[in-house]
Order: structure tokens, then C-alpha cells, then sequence
């Protein structure tokens, strides 16, 4: 390789890193960077996580009270412990406004999610997650093939999670995680992907 082809193709890998780095998730301004809030103590990350003493059984190092609630579902009632993945739980457990903000760290917290961000306890009117949300469910009915794309050819930002009911029986479970990234300021309502001309939606439905 000439001189001038490594400065062409060093210019390359820069420019390529950039443009990688510009459009990879971010946190730091996003809706969920807490560290101007007087709260946080200033900090990002520790609201929601911690590398130190984080609670015992849960993922992700978590740092932040977990709600409990009972909630209105498309199927009926159920529970944040029951009835929802592990990263839709985390995050009812501010958006259901039943845990406070600054819950965290083994506090009790005083200042709650405002109202604009609030989905509440009753989750009839938002899309399914969790129990409500087997993909596919089991049976499966003889609509599901036309409505629905196989969960192999879903893709690679929905991510799908895993659900155990009381039964014992494992499913793959669309979550608030399949739509949406709590790290992402590239996209509006950090959702995963884009939604220009309903790609996010289209991702999952046949329509």
C-alpha cells in the first residue's frame, strides 16, 4: 500500500468511526439523563445503575426500586412480578408512577415521573407487553402467520425477551425494550429504529 493509499484509507476508517460514533446510542442529553435534575447528585448512570452493592438477583446491576404494582392489561389484571419481562418491569418502575424517580440507592424517593411520561396502572390503552404479548402465542391462532412476521426475520433492533408464566412455560414476549431504548437519543421517544413511514411498526406487522 503507497503512502498516499494509508492517508486515503486512515481518512476512511476516521470518517466511518465518526459517522458510527454520531449514530450509536447515547444517554448523555437524552430524555433519561437525570444529571441536572438536583436529585441525582448530578449523576447518570446511578438512578438506574450501580457497580456496587446492586440488588441481589435482578440484571443489569440494578440500583432502582422495583414496582410492584397490580396493573388493568388488554387480558385482565396483572402484576409487575407476573405478568411482565425483566426490562419492562424496569420500566413501569418509574413510567407506572407508583416508584418515585429518586428511589434509588436504597432511598425512598419524593419526586415522581410527570404526567406527560406517566402510562399509569391501567395499560389497556397502550400497546401489549409481557404476558400480553407472547410472540407468537401458544396456540397459535390461524390469523397469526398473516398479521405477524416470524420472530427470526423481525428486525435486529426488536429485540424480543424472554417470560416465564406461573406455570412454568417459556415464551419469547414483545417488552417496552422491543420498541424502545432507554440508552438512545438517536431516534424520537428513544425508540430503536425509525419510524419513518411506520418502519418500527411494519418490523412486527403485516399490513
Amino acid at each position: 500500500m503507497t503512502r498516499k493509499d494509508r492517508i486515503f484509507f486512515g481518512f476512511a476508517v476516521a470518517t466511518v468511526g465518526f459517522v458510527t460514533a454520531a449514530s450509536s446510542a447515547q444517554i448523555v442529553g437524552s430524555a433519561h439523563d437525570f444529571s441536572s435534575m438536583a436529585w441525582s447528585g448530578g449523576q447518570i448512570c446511578l438512578p438506574c445503575h450501580t457497580p456496587h452493592n446492586a440488588m441481589v438477583g435482578v440484571p443489569r446491576l440494578w440500583n432502582h426500586e422495583l414496582t410492584i404494582a397490580t396493573y388493568d392489561m388488554h387480558e385482565g389484571t396483572g402484576t409487575a412480578e407476573d405478568d411482565f419481562d425483566y426490562k419492562s418491569r424496569m420500566c413501569l418502575s418509574c413510567h407506572d408512577g407508583t416508584v418515585a424517580l429518586d428511589s434509588f440507592g436504597g432511598q425512598t424517593g419524593a419526586n415522581f415521573i410527570p404526567a406527560s411520561a406517566n402510562l399509569g396502572t391501567d395499560l389497556t390503552n397502550d400497546h401489549p407487553v409481557g404476558a400480553d404479548a407472547k410472540y407468537p402465542p401458544n396456540p397459535q391462532p390461524t390469523w397469526w402467520a398473516g398479521s405477524f412476521k416470524a420472530a427470526s426475520s423481525l428486525p435486529s433492533t426488536l429485540r424480543l425477551y424472554d417470560w416465564t408464566d406461573g406455570g412454568g412455560n417459556a415464551y419469547k414476549v414483545v417488552g417496552c425494550g422491543t420498541c424502545h431504548n432507554p440508552h438512545n437519543k438517536g431516534f424520537p421517544h428513544l425508540q430503536t429504529m425509525s419510524n419513518s413511514a411506520s418502519a418500527l411498526c411494519l418490523g412486527c406487522h403485516i399490513k
